[in-house]
């Protein structure tokens, strides 16, 4: 019998004119408000540009992190609320995570995550580091400036889907203390398409 391949649904992407007017109130922005105590108004300026950071009124002084790929398009945005004093994500009375897809209530939306920070591979001169949360790529990203900084959003979201995009790169993943485990046995994987090495930073 002849296998029919399943009709795989065209992925959806969000309308470049909602991201775009997102992309202001900065100043009432709790992670950027945590970010210029960290390193002043210069470098956040400028992560803040190479980031996409951007604010949401979903909550009030929420980040939205959005994952735009390598064609320009965007996959969606991660909605998270942090404490402007110690950039620590907000998880009481209740974890402050949400989606720019499922605010929009569009229920027919195809989700393709992609990796945070997929935008900057363009630069092929330089090596990649994945870590686990958008924060950390993005603090990251200051302090050691010699990699390009993704993010997967969560540990199990270290996977051949998201890192199809890195085939022939040279790559350090940076596991969060209680990752590192997972992410060796990742690593060795995955070492099929890329040079994966496992940083113990």
């Amino acid at each position: 019998p002849q296998f029919v391949k399943p009709q795989t649904k065209p992925v959806s992407f969000i309308p470049v004119e909602l991201f775009k007017a997102s992309l202001k109130a900065h100043e009432t922005n709790h992670f950027v408000q945590f970010l210029i105590n960290l390193f002043g108004v210069e470098v956040a300026s400028q992560l803040v540009s190479r980031y996409f950071i951007d604010t949401s009124k979903y909550w009030n002084g929420a980040t939205v992190f959005w994952q735009i790929d390598l064609q320009g398009n965007i996959r969606t945005g991660k909605i998270m609320l942090y404490s402007p004093t110690t950039g620590k994500r907000i998880k009481e009375p209740f974890n402050h995570i949400s989606w720019v897809h499922k605010a929009l209530k569009q229920p027919k939306f195809e989700l393709k995550q992609c990796l945070f920070g997929e935008h900057l591979l363009f630069d092929k001169t330089k090596p990649v580091a994945i870590v686990e949360s958008e924060k950390t790529a993005v603090i990251a990203s200051v302090y050691l400036p010699q990699f390009i900084w993704v993010a997967v959003g969560s540990l199990t979201n270290l996977n051949a889907e998201k890192c199809n995009i890195l085939k022939g790169r040279n790559i350090t993943l940076f596991p969060d203390l209680n990752g590192f485990e997972k992410w060796i046995t990742k690593a060795k994987e995955l070492s099929h398409f890329a040079i994966f090495t496992v940083s113990d930073l």
